[in-house]
């Protein structure tokens, strides 16, 4: 198989807290998966692991992102990696959008 396309507009937005945070599947396959992520600001991601290893890339906005106790402030064009396993979350410090792409893919994400 050469490629799989995926429009945004096949795409479903996943309510994560309303009014807050919101997550849209962009793109999966075997070995990875791309998720936009919308937050209002003041929402948080809370702090949490997985074994997967994701990376942030802050397509707008800006959020005070953490992986274990370092904190870094994200704003537009900045990316973050997350090893496997790390404890991480965000805040919303002004409205904005996270790409996060997670290998392997987010299993869970996909059952919904």
């Amino acid at each position: 198989m050469d490629g799989i396309f995926f429009s945004d507009e096949s795409r479903k937005l996943d309510i994560i807290e309303p009014g807050l945070v919101s997550r849209k599947v962009k793109a999966y396959g075997e070995k990875s998966m791309v998720v936009e992520v919308y937050f209002e600001t003041g929402a948080e991601g809370a702090a949490h692991s997985h074994p997967h290893e994701q990376i942030s890339y802050c397509l707008d906005g800006s959020f005070d992102y953490y992986v274990g106790e370092t904190h870094y402030v994200l704003k537009s064009g900045d990316s973050i990696l997350v090893e496997g396993g790390a404890r991480h979350g965000t805040k919303c410090l002004g409205s904005g959008r996270l790409l996060d792409v997670f290998s392997p893919p987010r299993e869970d994400f996909l059952a919904r």
